[in-house]
């Protein structure tokens, strides 16, 4: 049954590159081969093979059209088209005849990208995700985190060379330093050449004379790494901040992939952020909001001086300028918006209500109510 690369990275045929890449990570962590829970060697080679078709845009386009027949093709090197009769190859004059070999993995090489090329791009590490937590001030003003995480990385013995005291990196024997073994078949067209990693020094070509005793010659070993973080001040939650070669290291000393931090930023019981500004509310008085006052209000940066004018309402917006979060291109900081509320009095003094009353009596409103109506309405529920 023919592999569907879309199904096996979770993904629908319309997923754009950038959800492509996403579900690769998702999946090559989740059954790397190296985890001490979960792993599974066989489903993480179908995944990379996967992504190595749909996150390459030509690739992905001769899936989409050939489907089963490119999938055959690639493993085979170019042997392996469902031929149904006829040519499918078009005119190609005495092709397969007298025994004739071709090396069709040349040939598809120049639509597919070839096995040398697929060989490096596996050998790379894998690229790895993990969300980190941060306050609400430290996302505002930046912080200097230490982030913990277990992963494949260079082994300290042999410093990733995979040979025993720094010793000797020497040429594979078994495929002569190519990285690849040239492999043989007949078929329907003679008999065709194709080519295969090597399973010995798994495609780079080299091995280590005496094989390191603590990574078995491998370079890598799965173990604990505390990496300094720098959070940038202005930063937002979901954004992403990626550790260039901070990722699983590769395969004998090859390159690193990358680690990418998911910002997580806990909430504030007094601010909101609505992109660089900050949100407040601010509880005033009647008294406060009618005559007027000088409040001091918490910001972040400190204790500031609020003029309230006389009269002013409730919902009424203050802004106060540079006192919100910094930009993260560095160009200044944005607004703190402060919104007032006029807190009413739950319980008042008997003076206090004699006093509005004659303040409600002065502008003409009627305030007195029957004392049984609100007994009325309650008994109403």
């Amino acid at each position: 049954m023919a592999k569907n690369y879309y199904d096996i990275l979770g993904v629908s045929k319309g997923a754009s590159a950038e959800e492509i890449k996403r579900a690769y990570r998702k999946m090559a962590h989740q059954h790397h081969p190296d985890k001490q829970s979960g792993g599974n060697a066989d489903k993480f080679k179908e995944v990379n093979e996967a992504y190595q078709v749909l996150s390459e845009p030509e690739k992905r386009k001769q899936y989409d059209t050939y489907g089963q027949t490119f999938e055959q093709a690639q493993r085979q090197g170019g042997g392996g088209f469902n031929y149904q009769g006829g040519n499918p190859f078009g005119d190609f004059s005495g092709f397969g005849q007298g025994g004739v070999e071709f090396d069709l993995g040349d040939i598809f090489g120049d639509i597919f990208g070839g096995q040398r090329e697929r060989s490096t791009r596996r050998n790379r590490g894998v690229d790895l995700e993990m969300e980190i937590a941060v306050k609400f001030e430290e996302a505002v003003f930046g912080v200097t985190k230490n982030v913990t995480l277990e992963k494949q990385d260079s082994c300290k013995a042999c410093k990733g060379s995979g040979a025993e005291n720094n010793g000797k990196v020497v040429t594979c024997p078994k495929c002569h330093g190519t990285g690849q073994m040239a492999t043989t078949r007949r078929t329907i067209f003679g008999v065709v050449q194709s080519r295969v990693v090597c399973d010995q020094c798994e495609g780079t070509g080299k091995i280590p004379e005496n094989p390191c005793r603590v990574c078995g010659g491998r370079g890598i070993l799965r173990q604990e790494k505390t990496i300094e973080v720098k959070i940038p001040a202005g930063i937002d939650d979901g954004q992403r901040i990626r550790l260039q070669g901070e990722g699983e290291a590769g395969y004998r000393g090859s390159g690193f992939g990358d680690l990418y931090l998911v910002i997580r930023v806990m909430g504030s019981k007094e601010f909101q952020r609505d992109g660089f500004n900050l949100l407040k509310n601010l509880p005033i008085s009647f008294a406060q909001a009618a005559l007027g006052a000088k409040i001091i209000v918490k910001t972040l940066d400190g204790e500031i001086e609020l003029k309230i004018p006389s009269g002013t309402q409730s919902g009424s917006v203050f802004r106060v300028k540079d006192k919100g979060v910094p930009r993260l291109n560095g160009r200044g900081r944005g607004d703190l918006m402060l919104t007032l509320r006029v807190v009413v009095p739950k319980k008042l003094s008997k003076k206090e209500k004699e006093l509005l009353s004659e303040i409600a009596n002065e502008q003409g409103e009627v305030v007195e109510v029957d004392k049984n109506f609100w007994q009325e309405i309650k008994d109403s529920f």
